[in-house]
């Protein structure tokens, strides 16, 4: 065994050699502390709170399969679970029951949805659609109108462009508000060679949602384009860039439209690329120009108030109504 008794009796490579065991020594300690911690603090974190809910839902259906209530909240949470075939299996039994019908149909329609299924998801739709659309309350059903969106949705997928906007059309009948439903409208109507509609629509979309959402006016520019409106898709596909984080490349597309009847909307646009790049000196240089054109203009009006921070002199017009805006109804 190496022994000594000072380190300043030890040669130079007796010193390494004893500082290389030492180091040794270190290590092995270091990491049998490192195993030592995490044997002792990991703990199985066993089931999620999902999980031990479903568990405890296939118990209770076990028990007492006519309970249709718990089957209906286990059939939901195999969906939220990405357990969709284990779903229908619940939503299935549920039908066959012939009660609860149409929250079986609607929770039925999402899993076959989310299986592609799109033909069994449709048809699931249709009846929830043929249950609710007479209710008396049909006008505000969401679930009515997510059955219209899920119907337009999946006509729009398989390439059936009338029956997409006839069923988006419906849902928008319901919900005004609709973002999505109005977008998926335009792009039907615009797939139905219907794009003066599909303007209409789309600029709805576009209302709701002006900004960061690049999809309704690329769908916008081409309708333009197909009504021979050069400039105006020279807009719209400017505003997508803007919508994409392109403020460059939609700086040099509305410069070249600042002239014209979409003077205003390029004016508007160029104040937007403007605040975009932090230059608002001459964001309000062309909501001044905006407001020259129309002195009344919401947007340029807000834009303005924004870079100047100041209060403004014109007080705002009233805001339009949900399916009131420039374009009308879809």
């Amino acid at each position: 065994m190496f022994r000594v008794t000072s380190l300043t009796a030890m040669s130079d490579r007796q010193l390494d050699r004893w500082i290389k065991r030492v180091a040794v020594l270190a290590l092995i300690a270091l990491v049998a502390f490192v195993g030592f911690y995490v044997v002792d603090r990991y703990r199985d974190p066993g089931p999620t709170m999902v999980d031990r809910n479903i568990l405890a839902l296939e118990e209770t259906v076990r028990a007492d399969p006519a309970d249709l209530v718990s089957r209906g909240q286990l059939a939901d949470l195999y969906a939220s679970a990405d357990r969709y075939e284990e779903a229908l299996t619940q939503y299935s039994a549920i039908i066959d029951s012939g009660q609860d019908l149409e929250l079986a149909h609607f929770g039925r329609a999402k899993a076959y949805l989310e299986l592609g299924e799109l033909d069994a998801a449709a048809a699931d739709y249709q009846v929830v659609v043929d249950i609710a659309k007479d209710g008396e309350m049909a006008h505000i059903d969401p679930m009515l109108n997510a059955a219209y969106f899920g119907l337009g949705s999946i006509a729009l997928e398989q390439g059936r462009f009338d029956d997409a906007a006839t069923h988006l059309e419906a849902a928008t009948r319901i919900k005004r508000a609709d973002a999505d439903a109005w977008y998926l409208l335009g792009t039907a109507l615009v797939g139905a060679d219907r794009p003066a509609e599909a303007v209409e629509a789309l600029q709805q979309a576009v209302a709701f949602v002006p900004f960061g959402w690049a999809e309704p006016y690329v769908a916008m520019a081409q309708a333009f384009g197909d009504l021979g409106q050069a400039d105006r898709a020279e807009w719209a596909n400017a505003m997508a860039d803007l919508s994409a984080g392109k403020p460059d490349e939609a700086q040099a597309r509305l410069l070249t439209i600042t002239e014209g009847e979409v003077a205003l909307d390029a004016a508007i646009g160029l104040g937007l690329v403007s605040e975009s790049l932090g230059d608002t000196a001459s964001a309000a240089d062309w909501y001044a120009k905006a407001l020259a054109i129309d002195p009344e203009n919401v947007a340029a009006l807000l834009g303005m108030g924004r870079v100047t921070e100041a209060p403004l002199a014109t007080p705002l017009p009233e805001l339009p109504e949900p399916g009131e805006v420039e374009g009308g109804e879809g």
